[in-house]
């Protein structure tokens, strides 16, 4: 059975994804602010600038970096899992080979 990184774009329902989404930016977000590099922000929604409802696709690998979460949000933007901006460009986020 390939991993949820391995699935083709839009191989889960969108609502499924979202609702991964929305679990994903909450743990990190929490994390964050524990830390206190949450950068002021008192929800997920405003530390990363989107809604769950916001995310077109995630990426669970990046060339050259590894495992981790980036948000492709539908406006074009892609934001790793810290908030940080991240290239847009998909060759970036194309499955590691085997």
């Amino acid at each position: 059975m390939p991993t949820i990184s391995q699935l083709p774009r839009h191989a889960i329902p969108d609502e499924v994804m979202r609702n991964i989404a929305r679990e994903t930016m909450n743990a990190h977000f929490r994390t964050m602010f524990s830390k206190g590099k949450n950068r002021g922000a008192e929800t997920p929604e405003q530390f990363y600038g989107f809604r769950p409802e916001d995310v077109d696709e995630m990426h669970f690998h990046k060339q050259g970096f590894g495992k981790g979460v980036w948000y492709r949000v539908k406006d074009g933007r892609v934001i790793d899992a810290l908030g940080r901006p991240s290239e847009p460009e998909r060759h970036w986020y194309a499955p590691k080979a085997n």
